[in-house]
């Protein structure tokens, strides 16, 4: 009877313990992601899968999350906004606090709406987007009109007065050309004329009378904003022909991979937009120096060549960790959007983050950057960055 009793008190106790917080504790705390894995644009969703298990690993290897481990929880929208936004809608039913993501500016724009009043916050991997301000919506930066300015200065250096432009007709070639016409109209750019204009879906296959037209307006650079197949359909014609001036495109094709299978028909002179904290920068901020050393350690240790999607998705999803690390994993999507739009000061690889505008995306042209293909290492090199300060 009493060895009964006995065996009955320790199988309780096991009990007690097993069902205790300190138990909880292990189970991982899960932070959602919707991304594009496969569909035209994978290479974006395989660029954020790659960052964000070398940052889970991170944190992990630093306490985790209040003793819990940290997982991602990747979902695929097949870079289709309708399954994007069913996606979405289940985990708003599952009340969960954050997800991260879409990648792609078009697919996020069609989950925006879901969440932009009530939450959960959605902190999108894409720049290119149009955010609500103090909506629960948030975007990787540098943003449009961030990049546009250093970009244009850039050239403006460089003797560019007469610029032509190729866009998609999609929301996220609308949208770059609403803003660089915004940017355009500066003081500073007032000498800078737009000479062509030009228009394509994203399904064309050609655009080669655009190109042509385009040529016809002797422009000294040649703007565009697309990604993947349609930035390869645009450097097609460019090649055929024989325009020869530089280009300047879109940081969704920031991707060693990408240039190595346009190699044949890049153009000789190729700038891409970017963020700063995509190489490690010797004139950084003591505090954003340590951020991308650790940066950079972890992902050589991974064994992977940081790219510029690694380091828009690698911002967000820190801050995110950090702020649950703060307020604690049983966060409400309300505690957390108050905590980020009162967020000013912190620290990430591309810059010192002030969220207290409203803006929604915490850095501006102090995050920015712009970077050149060179052929002969096979890698980008950085021309230009804008203003650094705390």
């Amino acid at each position: 009877m009493i060895r009964s009793l006995a065996r009955f008190a320790i199988l309780a106790l096991a009990f007690v313990v097993a069902s205790s917080p300190t138990a909880r504790a292990a189970d991982p705390y899960e932070i959602n992601v919707i991304t594009e894995l496969t569909g035209p644009v994978a290479f974006l969703g395989a660029r954020q899968l790659e960052v964000l298990h070398v940052l889970e690993g991170y944190v992990n290897g630093s306490g985790g999350i209040r003793g819990r481990p940290l997982k991602f929880v990747f979902h695929d929208d097949t870079t289709n906004p309708q399954v994007a936004v069913q996606l979405a809608n289940e985990l708003i039913a599952r009340k969960v606090p954050v997800f991260l993501g879409p990648g792609l500016a078009a697919v996020s724009q069609a989950v925006f709406p879901l969440v932009e009043k009530n939450g959960p916050v959605l902190w999108c991997f894409s720049p290119i987007v149009k955010v609500t301000p103090g909506s629960y919506t948030f975007m990787s930066a540098p943003s449009l009109e961030d990049v546009q300015p250093v970009m244009l200065r850039y050239f403006y250096g460089r003797g560019v007065r007469n610029i032509a432009e190729i866009t998609s007709t999609d929301s996220t070639g609308q949208n770059f050309e609403d803003k660089f016409d915004v940017t355009l109209n500066r003081l500073e750019f007032r000498n800078v004329k737009l000479v062509a204009r030009e228009h394509f879906n994203t399904t064309d296959l050609t655009v080669a009378a655009q190109i042509a037209r385009i040529k016809a307006a002797k422009p000294d650079l040649l703007v565009t904003f697309v990604t993947g197949a349609s930035f390869g359909t645009v450097l097609h014609a460019v090649a055929d022909s024989g325009l020869d001036i530089p280009v300047y495109g879109s940081g969704g094709n920031f991707s060693i991979d990408l240039m190595e299978q346009y190699r044949s028909f890049l153009p000789k002179e190729l700038y891409l937009n970017a963020a700063q904290g995509v190489v490690q920068d010797p004139n950084a901020l003591p505090s954003v120096k340590r951020r991308q050393a650790d940066y950079f350690a972890a992902m050589k240790k991974a064994g992977y060549h940081v790219e510029f999607l690694h380091t828009l998705t690698w911002d967000p999803a820190l801050a995110i960790v950090d702020a649950v690390r703060k307020l604690g994993p049983d966060v409400t999507a309300a505690q957390l959007h108050d905590y980020l739009e009162h967020l000013k000061g912190w620290v990430g690889v591309q810059g010192v983050y002030d969220f207290t505008s409203g803006d929604q995306k915490g850095l501006h042209e102090n995050g920015a950057a712009l970077f050149r293909w060179n052929r002969t290492r096979k890698d980008f090199d950085l021309v230009a960055t804008g203003p650094k300060f705390d």
